[in-house]
């Protein structure tokens, strides 16, 4: 098969360490090969960026739903990778969902777009349930949760639990010792109770903030012990809704710049027609019950409501989630080497292009 050359010239290209002058990224057969200035061979496809910011495609750690519905709407907004996540379930729709994504993965072409897939669940506090399905909230059990392992293996990445609950311990040392994140989230555990649980091995925050006990004048909680300890990895839904941007920059004012993942908790793959009231979805009672968010959003909100530098919002959206996923040698930010999983957008946030593996698989009309 003959290779492929491509370059994309005169744009603002988001770097690791910043936002040079305007520049090239070569990519050869699915692969970036440098970034700057210079010649390219005979043959190159050339596409003229037109001083667009041409960065990372985003990785979107938590989302809801099918993942060809997911894909096929995300990739519009820069998603160029997910890891699909699957509420509390019965065994038997968890097996479905789990063998769907596996098939998906196996057998079609946007198939290594998926990463691999995270459980809410089911060992969770019901107080804190959300719009989880409070009938498959399970207390920890170490034969179900190695049923569980066992069922989604190797896809299985990520697992919320609730550090509070009696028997958590044991669950999160199975974890650990199976390679898979366990992270704090559903919980109404307090600083204790939450700190306790990081020492036995949970590493990052599902959606910090939400489905969790609130910093209170007299206990800080789960969000402030995963906010003040460096092991742990939080991930935010910057919608401005689930998340203020007061919440955000007290989160940025106590983790490093490494520690910070945006991710959207879209469920509108779930949301079966449904239309987000006031840019979430809600359940009869009013409950928030999932975002409408795109990654292209929360970076933008990051960047325009918050005050965070533009490489910055990138790096939340990119590199920190491809790191968490197990992928930074390959994914996440423009280096050489590395898949060239790009996006092109314009000042206002609107993306132009997004490329996955050097293959073009979004183009807004009118560009090129």
């Amino acid at each position: 098969m003959a290779r492929t050359f491509t370059e994309i010239k005169n744009g603002r290209v988001i770097l690791p360490g910043g936002i040079p002058g305007a520049a090239s990224v070569f990519i050869d057969n699915g692969k970036i090969t440098g970034v700057g200035r210079g010649p390219s061979p005979s043959g190159t496809v050339t596409i003229d960026a037109r001083g667009l910011y041409v960065s990372p495609g985003f990785i979107d750690t938590h989302i809801h739903g099918d993942p060809a519905e997911v894909i096929a709407h995300e990739i519009k907004y820069g998603t160029t990778a997910i890891i699909p996540a699957i509420s509390c379930s019965s065994p038997a729709a968890l097996r479905k969902k789990v063998n769907a994504i596996r098939e998906f993965k196996k057998d079609d072409p946007l198939g290594a777009m998926v990463l691999g897939l995270r459980l809410e669940g089911p060992y969770i506090n019901k107080s804190r349930a959300g719009a989880q399905d409070r009938r498959y909230i399970l207390p920890p059990s170490e034969s179900g949760l190695r049923a569980i392992i066992k069922q989604c293996a190797p896809l299985l990445k990520i697992v919320t639990l609730a550090p509070e609950l009696e028997g958590s311990r044991e669950i999160i040392g199975i974890l650990c010792k199976h390679r898979i994140i366990a992270s704090a989230g559903h919980s109404d555990a307090n600083y204790r109770e939450a700190a306790e649980g990081i020492d036995a091995g949970i590493t990052h925050a599902t959606h910090l903030f939400n489905g969790m006990r609130r910093i209170s004048p007299s206990d800080a909680g789960v969000a402030g012990a995963c906010l003040t300890d460096k092991r742990v990895t939080i991930e935010i839904i910057l919608d401005m809704i689930h998340v203020s941007p007061a919440r955000l920059c007290l989160a940025l004012a106590m983790k490093n710049r490494d520690s910070v993942i945006l991710i959207t908790d879209s469920v509108r793959a779930e949301a079966r027609g449904r239309k987000p009231a006031g840019g979430v979805y809600r359940l009869a009672d009013g409950a928030i019950a999932g975002s409408n968010l795109t990654m292209i959003g929360a970076v933008k909100n990051a960047v325009r409501h918050c005050g965070v530098p533009l490489a910055d919002a990138v790096k939340f959206a990119a590199a920190n989630p491809a790191r968490l996923a197990g992928v930074y040698g390959t994914k996440g930010s423009i280096e050489k080497g590395k898949d060239a999983d790009l996006i092109l957008f314009d000042k206002d946030f609107d993306v132009k292009m997004t490329m996955v593996r050097g293959k073009i698989m979004y183009q807004k009309r009118g560009f090129i």
